[in-house]
């Protein structure tokens, strides 16, 4: 198996030239998250990373504006992202390619003026392809998290409080101006109810 080659906020044009590996579905068909992930990329504000092995997409992370139909789409400084997506093709897994991806997406600065964020939520856990229980793969992701500087939070995020196996992480980054540092506190803090999601963008 060679060696997949890692981009970091892969183009639109980049992404439909790829075929997606069928594993890749655990937020949706593997199809289906294609489209999703072509999509992002066609947006400024956002970025793809991606894992690529002779021509298929074998990974991926993708940051995004939080959507307004969720909690955090309450964000008014517009500069609140959220991580809200990875997924690696399970043949490939124990190479840490997840903790790559993150790492090569974070390098540069490119976040350093924001605030990423990311809901976790037990429903999008990949339990039966793991083997590990709700609670170990919660620790899993927050330690992949952990690996680019993101904490755990506590939250009134109500969707969050529907298991205490979620969780929300974040990252302030060293140069967050202080108006989105409150503005996630504020929405950390806020008991507005908003529509409940069961798909990441």
């Amino acid at each position: 198996m060679s060696a997949p080659t890692l981009e970091v906020c892969a183009s639109a044009a980049r992404l439909a030239g790829l075929t997606i590996s069928p594993a890749l579905s655990i937020f949706r068909p593997a199809a289906q998250q294609h489209q999703a992930l072509i999509a992002l990329a066609q947006d400024p504000q956002c970025c793809v990373s991606i894992l690529v092995s002779k021509g298929r997409l074998i990974g991926y992370v993708a940051f995004h504006p939080p959507s307004a139909i969720e909690h955090w789409g309450g964000d008014r400084t517009g500069e609140i992202i959220e991580l809200g997506a990875v997924e690696v093709d399970p043949c490939y897994r124990g190479q840490s390619l997840a903790t790559r991806l993150l790492q090569a997406s974070f390098a540069n600065g490119r976040f350093d003026h924001t605030i990423v964020i990311a809901t976790m939520y037990v429903w999008h856990y990949d339990l039966k392809r793991s083997g590990l229980d709700e609670f170990q793969y919660k620790h899993l992701l927050q330690n992949l998290y952990c690996s680019v500087g993101m904490e755990p939070y506590r939250t009134s995020d109500p969707e969050i409080r529907l298991s205490p196996a979620n969780a929300l992480m974040a990252r302030i980054g060293p140069g967050c101006p202080a108006a989105v540092l409150a503005e996630f506190e504020r929405l950390r803090i806020s008991e507005a109810p908003r529509q409940s999601r069961t798909q990441p963008p």
